[in-house]
């Protein structure tokens, strides 16, 4: 048996601490877009159609981590709120786009969340960021890849 003080396997090590870093980041986002009337999935939704207009709810769902049923549900209440707009597409596949409130919303969270992150991120130099974001990407490229 493993003494309590003793170091974790590597892979489940870098697993826990992503756990935990998920888990403050999080934190802190929520700090900031609860008050906006904002959920986390809310957010993430809106960020991701941000990144890529006119994302599909499957494509949406596979780039926040939820399920295509969660994602539409999550849309139709941002629809409703005038943040998102739907329109056919290809075929049974709608795609979804932020309205002009949805863009200020989104931009202002952005503003409001790296003013909330600041403090936290800048024990970082840029180069250490750099490092982090870089090998962070290599990281979820080798695990699709041996997915």
């Amino acid at each position: 048996m493993k003494n309590p003080g003793d170091p974790l396997p590597q892979g489940i090590e870098i697993g826990a601490l992503s756990r935990i870093v998920r888990h403050h980041f999080a934190d802190r986002i929520e700090q900031v877009i609860h008050p906006l009337g904002l959920t986390l999935g809310q957010w993430t939704v809106l960020r991701e159609l941000k990144r890529a207009p006119g994302a599909s709810a499957s494509e949406l769902a596979r780039a926040a981590v939820h399920t295509p049923q969660a994602v539409s549900r999550l849309v139709r209440t941002l629809q409703e709120e005038g943040l998102v707009e739907r329109s056919p597409a290809r075929g049974r596949v709608v795609d979804n786009h932020l309205t002009a409130k949805g863009h200020q919303l989104v931009d202002e969270t952005f503003v409001r969340i790296e003013a909330r992150l600041a403090p936290a991120l800048e024990k970082f130099g840029r180069a250490d960021a750099e490092e982090f974001r870089r090998l962070s990407r290599l990281l979820v490229k080798a695990l699709e890849d041996s997915a």
